[in-house]
């Protein structure tokens, strides 16, 4: 056996920095990762199956064989430490031994015992960030990062300082560059909100405490990077009082969007927050908003992991009052995913606090779309919601390199939806300098600014009297205009990349839902319908099954009466990450030996992470969600690090009237075992094709905890059989679109979705419209033959599907009208 308790040095070859370390506790760390976190979702499928599906009878010894150093333990690593010690922040995937390029989570073990510590770095000069970064700087651009430095402070965690050795992606991010000194940008890009003490809303139903200045880590593309901000002094409890007040007499606040800087490194203003907040009946939910849980996440784990209970603890006592926490974080690359953020992640979500992400898009970082889906899938299994992507990243004075243009960003939303589970597909939306805007439904670009090639005119969901109610302000700025149909275009600092994104302007309409009776009849008719086509969908490939269809390429729809052979296919499809389990004939949680069944299977596929059951009886039999059934599919829910597999409901709903306060109980009682509920919404002519009931079923269901997870607009057959010549209109999607997003909460959000033979598709971000006379037709911009025929070679276009002449396939919508 080889002698391995010897000492060697580690000399890094930029920093010149020499540690002493032992190559037993190098390879004790390989293994201990390798023998517990060897999982498809975290180190993805190529060197997954070198690892484990090697000659080998250990994980460690097939990544030995693989790198040619069979039975040569000391000789690996004594490789290993070379190449890390020329590893910077410069070069992608910079660890390569004999081909076999270890990814990030694997080499992160191994730096923490070269490089150890938990502590927080404030980058004082040029130098500095030489030997932490492990990179030479040019001598002629000292001067400028030294002025880079003492304009936009630099900190560290030692967590980013051993992830930016082994990623390009992640240093990216934090390192300073000279380009900062660029002065095109803004200083602040949010100019509409009031803002009082500690307070700042731009919203009529929700408002941000700032609770801290300042952060453990300074992103270089935040929106609040300048000194001015950061050196702010930190506001106080009577501070934190004080805004408290403000909401308590401000009923329409039902949300408040607790941050900073980092609000975790001020535990006085956070337990003060929370505790008087939870007080408050209007307030509905408090979200907690940090990046630490990716940059620092020892700021959790520390002190037997001190926030996470506390946070659990207080989330119990909001519970009993009808309310809830949720934590909002920031992840942008695969190469931030760790083992402890992970961790946090489960752990939080496993004792009923929402985490959902937010991912700003940065040109050369995460910009092309497979490393989004990458992203989203690891997080998404751990336990998180995907909630919003911002295209561009805020043009802000010093981060011009991280823009790209606007097209840029639909084109990788047009990429995940074709590429990624349906339920890891973040909105697509920009935040505009008075509010947010979601792309092609309740905003779009308008046109090019005439004066300034580098401004657009974007239309928001916006009006002036939104704003006269609490922040009059928004309606003097010199960057908004309103438009003939009375919402507000805002001027946008960005480049549009593609002309064709340009829509014009809408023209003043009359609202066609104004006047509409509730029409009883077709309600009772729909909820009939909705129970009878519950079951199997229809498969986009052949499968040779009739108890299984596969509606996308990462999601297959099983029948409760699954067969072996339906299984089998799962295990050979790869791609495949999500299995819903349907029933046209009882509701498949009165079948829980099946679900048991099921979910022991699926938890050995290492490509699938998550099992949705598609409930009805929610809805219509609530009674059927027994506290038993309640607990076992508590225990079948596993969020974990290494090979999860999440439970999810899903249910339908066609008014807010069927939701009670039974099914709020319900909700709750799974959130509190880490099962998120959610719902699809099919739109029906004379029943919810109107922006009231849109509205209304966005609010109650947030109330109530549930996610609104897509609004169908064609394509279902309980359309085809309700709507015939009644067509839902382009315009009064539109309307729904905005009244849902200027009047709700942002986490009220839903998609909006045509369903097709060959697959779903985004209203407006991965669809064209065209027509042929009275003939509505759109192509389906995500899809292309090819794709297809990845999952099946024999696959042809069915006869409702052509092709243009850029191989983009096309179909009929006949539901949809256009005015």
């Amino acid at each position: 056996m080889e002698q391995l308790d010897r000492c060697c040095g580690v000399t890094f070859s930029n920093s010149g920095e020499t540690r002493e370390i032992s190559f037993v506790e190098i390879e004790t760390a390989i293994i201990d990762f390798l023998e517990n976190f060897t999982a498809e979702n975290l180190l993805g499928r190529s060197f997954f199956d070198l690892v484990s599906k090697g000659p080998e009878l250990s994980c460690y010894n097939n990544l030995l064989y693989a790198a040619g150093f069979k039975g040569k333990s000391r000789d690996f690593i004594e490789t290993l430490l070379l190449q890390l010690e020329k590893a910077d922040s410069t070069v992608d995937n910079p660890v390569s031994i004999n081909g076999v390029v270890l990814p990030a989570i694997v080499l992160l073990p191994v730096l923490e015992k070269i490089i150890p510590g938990e502590q927080l770095i404030t980058v004082k000069d040029k130098t500095q960030v030489e030997r932490l970064a492990n990179q030479v700087i040019p001598p002629e651009d000292t001067a400028d990062i030294n002025q880079v430095i003492e304009t936009y402070p630099v900190r560290f965690s030692m967590h980013t300082v051993r992830q930016m050795r082994v990623s390009k992606s992640v240093a990216c991010q934090y390192l300073p560059f000279k380009e900062e000194l660029n002065s095109v940008g803004h200083t602040n890009t949010w100019i509409g909100q009031f803002h009082q003490g500690l307070l700042e809303q731009m919203y009529q139903n929700r408002v941000i405490f700032l609770l801290n200045m300042t952060c453990p880590v300074y992103c270089r593309f935040c929106f609040r990077k300048h000194k001015d901000s950061r050196n702010e002094k930190n506001p106080g409890v009577d501070d934190v009082s004080k805004a408290v007040a403000h909401v308590k007499n401000s009923p329409a606040i039902k949300e408040i969007v607790i941050t900073g800087g980092d609000p975790f490194i001020n535990r006085n203003n956070m337990e003060r927050a929370i505790q008087e907040l939870k007080e408050i009946d209007h307030v509905e939910t408090l979200r907690l908003a940090t990046r630490s849980i990716a940059y620092y996440p020892q700021l959790f784990l520390k002190d037997n992991s001190r926030w996470l209970n506390y946070l659990k603890a207080k989330n119990l006592e909001l519970m009993q009052k009808g309310k809830r926490i949720e934590v909002a974080t920031h992840f942008i690359h695969p190469d931030e995913v760790s083992v402890q953020s992970l961790s946090i992640i489960s752990d939080l979500v496993a004792g009923g606090i929402g985490v959902y992400v937010q991912t700003p898009f940065l040109e050369g970082c995460n910009d092309n779309g497979p490393e989004l889906v990458t992203l989203f899938q690891a997080l998404r299994g751990a336990g998180a919601e995907i909630h919003y992507i911002y295209i561009p990243c805020s043009p802000i004075h010093g981060n011009s390199v991280y823009w790209s243009p606007l097209s840029k960003g639909i084109q990788a939303g047009r990429y995940l939806r074709a590429h990624a589970s349906d339920r890891s597909i973040p909105r697509i939306c920009t935040a505009t300098p008075i509010g947010k805007m979601d792309w092609n439904t309740s905003g779009w670009a308008v046109e090019q600014d005439k004066e300034n090639p580098d401004f657009i005119w974007l239309r928001t969901p916006y009006t002036p009297d939104y704003f006269n109610r609490f922040a009059p302000v928004a309606n003097d700025l010199e960057v908004i205009r309103r438009n003939d149909e009375g919402t507000i275009d805002v001027r946008y600092m960005a480049k549009i990349g593609d002309e064709s994104l340009f829509m014009g302007s809408r023209p003043a309409r009359i609202k066609s839902g104004t006047d509409r009776v509730f029409d009883m009849e077709r309600y009772n008719l729909s909820k009939a319908l909705l129970l009878e086509h519950s079951g199997l969908g229809s498969s986009i490939v052949r499968v040779n099954s009739t108890t299984l269809a596969r509606v996308h390429k990462t999601r297959v729809e099983l029948d409760v009466n699954f067969t072996d052979a339906d299984i089998d296919y799962i295990k050979s499809q790869r791609d495949i990450f999500d299995v819903v389990l349907v029933s046209k004939t009882k509701d498949p949680v009165q079948s829980a030996a099946r679900i048991r069944q099921l979910a022991t299977t699926l938890k050995e596929v290492q490509h699938v992470n998550s099992l949705r059951i598609r409930s009805l009886d929610f809805v219509h039999h609530p009674d059927t969600y027994t506290s038993g059934l309640v607990e076992t599919l508590g225990r079948l829910n596993c969020l974990s690090v290494a090979n999860p597999l999440r439970v999810e409901i899903e249910t339908w709903v066609v008014c807010a009237d069927e939701l009670t306060p039974r099914q709020q109980q319900i909700t709750q009682a799974l959130y509190r075992r880490g099962i998120t509920t959610y719902f699809n919404v099919a739109l029906i002519t004379g029943v919810n094709d109107n922006e009231d009931e849109i509205q209304k079923i966005a609010y109650t269901s947030r109330g109530f905890g549930m996610q609104f997870h897509h609004v169908y607009l064609a394509g279902l057959e309980i359309q085809n059989r309700m709507n015939g010549e009644n067509k839902v209109k382009v315009d009064d999607i539109f309307d729904i679109a905005t009244r849902v997003r200027r009047e709700g909460s942002g986490r009220e959000i839903p998609g909006y979705i045509i369903r097709t033979d060959i697959g779903e598709v985004d209203f407006g971000i991965s669809t064209r419209f065209t027509t042929d006379r009275e003939t509505v037709k759109i192509e389906l911009l995500p899809y292309s033959l090819d794709y297809f025929k990845a999952m099946d070679p024999e696959f042809t276009w069915p006869e409702t599907v052509c092709c243009n002449d850029n191989g983009i396939p096309v179909t009929t919508v006949p539901l949809v009208k256009i005015d």
